[in-house]
């Protein structure tokens, strides 16, 4: 065979283009700007003929670009969890992909589908747009055919020879999607193996290229050999240029900079003072242009988990002392307290001293071995490199329960794909169970979490004699535990301004709830802290019995918790009565609205008077819409009233028969902490009324100084119902059995991750990141030692009815108005009530036709008397057709 001169090919190549512009082409390069401008007609006769093209042209530029955009933005989060084949559990809110939820959809079904090929059909798509631009070349049947024969395979031979790109969370059926699988792994593989296949499937794959493009392979090397010698030479003169001017940029020699770089490998602190100078990519210029690597400075350790020393500062005062001080000056600031007042009660009350509280022997916290955690930091950065995943090592930090370990993954690298590793991460550092942040929230790494063999107690003196807990903003502090990072946790319930406290059986949660009543007990005296305990489980919080804080006694029964809650309800709407006549709009403005003045207007020599409220309700059988009469005395504005005390207005007929009822305005008022040790029992006994006073309260008793607490085992959806987290919005989880637990608690996976014993995971108010933390222990002795040092100091004081003596306002613990009901029941009414009594101390139940049948009254009648029963405590709340439950004896 002849071999071709230089002339005689380029003539060959001029002839073929002449003959390509006499025939109209399929699809192929553009041709020659000079020849094309020759051989072409009039442009007259041209200008529809280009602008149909150039729209065509550019409608398949345009969607190529936009399936592309898609394609390389792909984020399987994106899809909404109602998608068919969703490889995740979890939506982002906002989409990462560049056309959004459609453009999302889009890729992963052609993913499915075609695999990596899929990248094929974009491309095309421009090639056919600019082909339509510049030589107006028409898109045959034949172009369809080989951009076709090109994916299905491109899709075989990707399946056969296993290449996905390190692609592996974007290709669930592997490289070449379920047609590559159907075609290359299952029907040419069958038939002709694996060499064969792949032969046979290459040269399909040149057919289809030839099709689609228009390029005679021979035309292309032609080409290719003619323009390569200029080609390299505008490289090297490109090359030569950036040298020049990159020497002209860094003017510093090489010898100092060898020289700079062998001090900053031996001294550590050098090499900030070495790369402070030197400007932004230089360093990397400089490593690179010389051939030299330098290693990376070491990463830190730090060690969290040991626990604070005592502080050996001895003139220091007690933190008890420096609280009393801060009491004895606000009692002072407001004036003598009124007789019977719980400020008068308890005046001389004292906090509980740091001294009952111990510290954990310090021997037990071993310190951390740098070595080993740095040989358990390689093992992750090894796993990671053999998936295709490149990553620089960072900090390690050991905390209390876990030691997270900080891996800097390379640029263009997603995250996501160290987070779907973490079995295999697991596997390799033999570790129970581990949790992965991708990214750590505030920094540009990922952490790997793993639990450490001995874990370390973190008690709670150490965090009531932290600083943020002595003297932080918090109204009402809460120790809750240490980070990872070892800062203490100090919530304020009082920004949360409710809580929710969930986790599995011996995970810590009931530590938790008895961490949080020592650390209110520790800073709180009964006048300006009241608990209402709630304890189905009867003996969790039977040790607080006779705690002088309480406001009611401890509740065991599920069926009075009702009861109980109806109290709380009582009591807000009593405190927004308050506060609306005093001119407040919430319980902080009240209390120093109060002692402002008294401090004022006092004469601390006389006894305070008392400030009362005659409220005239309107009989509930006359006109709903008539107004409400007023009265005001001891201080009354004489404005309002006339010289008999009678409101100074005719709104309200003489004649009107009217209720009054007194409120007592106290000087101030204590916070109520209500805590309910376990939902689940009481969502059983009465779902509907439970949460419906839950949502009562959680929705208004903020501003009123009322907080809940709410602690469960059973974190199911018919237990922590919507309503209730829409109003709880601080949580706190702890270990749970499954990934669709945690979503109740926190509405996002990670709860199962944790490894127990106080390892929790707490949702500040007013955010979305996540803090683990390991959560504070009390131990039985020191919780003892605190509840006898209280109850030394008085009993304590339930709501009795209304006396002088009632702390809240005066709201009977029966949990019903018993002065308007016996107004409103006549003594017809009461003669009823006496035999429907009888019947069910007879029958030892309660139910209206029960009532019906026994008396022989009609339902209405009977209805109304079990209401009554109902209102006054002495049945339980109705259960559909179930009889009611007797809630006190009747022998």
């Amino acid at each position: 065979m002849s071999e071709r001169t230089p002339s005689s090919r380029s003539s060959l190549i001029q002839s073929k283009q002449a003959a390509l512009r006499k025939e109209p082409r399929v699809m192929g390069p553009p041709p020659d700007l000079a020849t094309a401008a020759r051989g072409s007609r009039p442009r007259s006769t041209q200008e529809p003929e280009r602008a149909v093209s150039d729209v065509k042209g550019f409608l398949f530029i345009v969607a190529g670009i936009i399936y592309l955009l898609a394609l390389f933005s792909f984020d399987p989060k994106d899809l909404p969890t109602w998608a068919y084949l969703n490889p995740t559990d979890t939506q982002n809110v906002e989409p990462v992909n560049f056309i959004g939820r459609t453009g999302a959809m889009g890729s992963f079904y052609s993913l499915v589908l075609m695999g990596m090929a899929t990248f094929l059909v974009p491309l095309s798509l421009v090639w056919f747009g600019v082909s339509k631009i510049v030589s107006r070349a028409s898109i045959s049947g034949r172009s369809w055919l080989g951009v076709a024969l090109m994916v299905l395979t491109g899709a075989a031979l990707l399946d056969l020879t296993g290449i996905n790109f390190g692609r592996d969370d974007i290709t669930p059926l592997g490289g070449g999607g379920a047609l590559g699988r159907l075609v290359g792994g299952v029907v040419f593989y069958n038939m002709l193996g694996h060499v064969g296949s792949v032969l046979v499937l290459g040269t399909l794959y040149c057919v289809g290229l030839i099709f689609t493009t228009g390029l005679h392979p021979l035309d292309v090397l032609a080409d290719t050999r003619a323009n390569l010698p200029a080609t390299l030479d505008g490289l090297r003169s490109w090359w030569q240029l950036r040298r020049s001017d990159a020497s002209e940029e860094f003017e510093e020699p090489i010898a100092p900079v060898i020289a700079k770089r062998t001090r900053s490998k031996a001294t550590p602190s050098a090499i900030g003072a070495s790369t402070a100078t030197v400007p932004p990519g230089a360093e990397k210029f400089e490593e690179q242009a010389l051939g030299l690597e330098f290693p990376l400075p070491e990463p830190k350790i730090i060690d969290s988990s040991a626990p604070k020393l005592p502080d050996a500062n001895t003139d220091k005062p007690p933190l008890s002392e420096v609280w009393a001080k801060k009491r004895a000056q606000k009692i002072e600031q407001t004036g003598p307290a009124p007789m019977g007042s719980l400020t008068e009660r308890y005046k001389d009350y004292t906090l509980p001293a740091m001294d009952l509280l111990s510290w954990p022997d310090p021997s037990l916290a071993a310190p951390a071995d740098p070595a080993e955690l740095r040989e358990m930091q390689d093992t992750i950065v090894r796993t990671l490199s053999s998936f295709g995943i490149s990553v620089s090592k960072g900090d390690i930090t050991r905390g209390p329960a876990i030691t997270r370990y900080e891996v800097r993954p390379v640029d263009g690298l997603r995250v996501n794909r160290i987070a779907q590793l973490d079995a295999d991460i697991a596997r390799a550092t033999k570790a129970e169970r581990i949790n992965i942040l991708a990214p750590i929230p505030g920094k540009d790494t990922v952490g790997i979490e793993i639990a450490n063999k001995n874990k370390v107690v973190v008690p709670i003196r150490e965090l009531l004699e932290d600083d943020l807990f002595q003297n932080g903003k918090a109204k009402l502090p809460l120790a809750l535990g240490k980070d990872v990072y070892g800062k203490a946790i100090v919530a304020d319930l009082a920004v949360m301004p409710h809580l929710l406290v969930a986790g599995a059986t011996g995970s810590g949660k009931s530590v938790c709830i008895n961490s949080i009543i020592a650390s209110l007990l520790c800073r709180f005296a009964p006048d300006e802290l009241r608990f209402v305990l709630i304890d189905p489980k009867v003996v969790e919080m039977q040790a607080y019995a006779n705690l002088p804080h309480l406001a009611l006694p401890v509740v065991t029964d599920p069926k009075k918790a009702l009861l109980a809650l109806r109290w709380v309800v009582r009591e807000m709407e009593t405190r927004y009565q308050i506060f609306a006549s005093e001119g407040c709009r919430n319980f902080d403005t009240f209390n120093n609205r109060n002692r402002k003045r008294a401090s004022e207007s006092r004469n601390p020599a006389a006894p305070a008077p008392v400030k009362t409220i005659s409220v005239a309700a309107p009989d509930p059988m006359e006109d709903e819409s008539a107004p409400v009469r007023m009265e005001m005395r001891d201080g009354g504005d004489p404005d309002l009233v006339d010289s008999n005390g009678e409101w100074n207005g005719d709104a309200l007929p003489p004649s009107r028969p009217h209720r009054s009822q007194e409120m007592v305005i106290p000087d101030t008022m204590p916070y109520v902490v209500v805590i309910i040790d376990e939902l689940a029992d009481l969502m059983q006994t009465a779902p509907a009324d439970i949460e419906g006073a839950i949502a009562r309260i959680t929705q208004m008793a903020r501003a009123a100084g009322i907080h809940l607490i709410i602690a469960t085992q059973t974190p199911r959806a018919e237990v922590i119902t919507g309503v209730i987290k829409a109003n709880v919005p601080s949580r706190i989880a702890f270990q749970v059995a499954s990934a669709i637990d945690s979503r109740v608690i926190l509405d996002r996976k990670g709860a199962d991750k944790l490894v127990g014993k106080g390892d929790m995971l707490y949702l500040p108010p007013g955010t979305a990141s996540l803090i683990r933390s390991q959560g504070a222990f009390v131990t039985d002795d020191e919780l003892h030692a605190i509840i006898a040092h209280c109850e030394g100091q008085g009993k304590p004081v339930f709501d009795d009815g209304g006396g002088e003596s009632s702390p809240l306002g005066g709201n009977s613990f029966s949990f019903g108005d018993d002065e308007e009901e016996e107004e409103e029941v006549s003594k017809e009414d009461e003669r009823i009530l006496e035999k429907c009594l009888e019947v069910i101390r007879q029958e030892k139940k309660c139910s209206t036709s029960l009532l019906q049948r026994r008396l022989g009254l009609g339902y209405t009648r009977a209805a109304r008397m079990v209401d009554i029963l109902e209102d006054r405590g002495i049945v339980g709340p109705g259960e559909g057709a179930k009889p009611r439950d007797i809630l006190v004896r009747l022998d």
